[in-house]
């Protein structure tokens, strides 16, 4: 602003000084007796009549030629402030636009997550996304199955279509997944249900059992949760209305094969002697305990639950 306020009024060190008429007359006259008066005979009257008539009027040229300079410079300045502030908001939009995507891969990844997790165990699928495929030997593995033995003579088809005890069905169902978050119960998996039956196992990650204190505290916790689940029950009961369930446990522990079946509806499940005899355990029991095979008893034993 400074330059420009010195540019208007025409104090600018840049600008020609004014020299006095007079004296540029006498130096004139010097020149011209100096080098001759001939040497100016040949001037043209059209090249005269085109110069400036006084310095004034060259000052003036040279007022408007650097006002028109700093003119464009002020457009030029503005033209790039204005394509740096277009930059800039392009920036903003674009990083907004792919954080929102992030967050949006982001949520359909958790879901994505959830949903495989609920399908096979975390650590399962986390071999999956690594191998696509998923076959493992485990030894001392524990295995139950439980059975809801008296079921069938709850469900009433004739009424709402059976959804009723469906409903029914799924909430003790859903009581018994809840065990699974607890701390204690970190080392039992969920197999699957059949029916009214639901079958769960401990020992089928080897990472966490080789965080165990004792290589056999799997084979408790799964003991330990069974347990849980007939006081589940029995709290459930409190809440039906002249019908009590009565659930039967099959235990067991020994080696199995675990694996994911399937290319694109996966099906985890395991294999093995073991798992054989913890069904025969079950559907031979006594209703509302738990049976165990003889080999169980002195691992069993240890923590006191007989």
């Amino acid at each position: 602003m400074l330059f420009i306020c010195l540019i208007l009024s025409g104090y600018c060190p840049c600008f020609p000084k004014k020299y006095n008429h007079n004296a540029s007359n006498t130096s004139d006259t010097n020149f011209i007796n100096e080098f001759g008066a001939n040497n100016f005979t040949n001037t043209s009257n059209s090249n005269l009549t085109n110069l400036p008539e006084s310095d004034e009027d060259l000052h003036y040229l040279y007022d408007m030629e650097i006002l028109m300079d700093v003119l464009l410079l002020l457009v030029l300045v503005w033209l790039l402030n204005r394509e740096f502030e277009i930059g800039y908001r392009l920036s903003f939009h674009a990083n907004f636009v792919a954080n929102r995507d992030k967050i949006h891969v982001q949520h359909l990844k958790n879901q994505a997550d959830w949903l495989i997790y609920n399908i096979v165990p975390e650590h399962v699928a986390d071999q999956l996304k690594k191998n696509a495929k998923y076959s493992e030997n485990f030894k001392n593995v524990a295995i139950i199955f439980a059975s809801i033995v008296n079921f069938n003579e709850m469900y009433d088809e004739s009424y709402l279509g059976g959804k009723e005890f469906l409903r029914v069905l799924n909430e003790l169902i859903g009581d018994f997944d809840e065990l699974l978050t607890l701390p204690e119960f970190r080392s039992v998996e969920k197999i699957k249900t059949i029916g009214s039956t639901f079958m769960a196992a401990s020992g089928l990650n080897s990472t966490m059992r080789l965080e165990q204190e004792d290589p056999n505290d799997h084979l408790c916790a799964l003991m330990d949760f069974a347990i849980a689940m007939q006081n589940v029950i029995d709290n459930f009961n409190r809440d039906l209305l002249e019908f009590n369930l009565i659930l039967r446990i099959g235990y067991n522990f020994g080696d199995v094969t675990a694996a994911v079946i399937g290319n694109t509806k996966l099906y985890y499940d395991i294999w093995g002697d073991a798992v054989n005899i913890a069904s025969r355990m079950d559907s031979t029991g006594v209703n509302g305990r738990i049976q165990v095979g003889e080999h169980c008893l002195s691992i069993l034993e240890k923590k006191v639950y007989f």
